[in-house]
């Protein structure tokens, strides 16, 4: 699966009207799906303007500085185990 399938099943993912949802009763990490949202814009973003603009628009948007956006975007996250 390419980037863009798996980007789209996401977001189709991501749309369905049961995430409020799901995030009103805690199942869902909020951070981890701003997060996500954050890298599917800059994706689309990027197709029009270079790195240092679509990072300081994503800084805006967000209310997040250069860094924390830059952070989401190229820093490897670390991913939490149940066990």
């Amino acid at each position: 699966m390419n980037l863009n399938n798996s980007i789209e099943s996401i977001s189709q993912i991501i749309s369905d009207p049961k995430i409020p949802e799901l995030q009103q009763i805690g199942l869902i990490d909020e951070i981890a799906l701003r997060n996500y949202k954050i890298k599917l814009e800059y994706h689309k973003l990027r197709k029009t303007k270079p790195i240092m603009d679509a990072i300081f628009d994503l800084s805006d948007k967000y209310n997040l500085s250069f860094d924390t956006i830059n952070t989401i975007l190229f820093r490897p996250r670390n991913k939490k185990s149940l066990n």
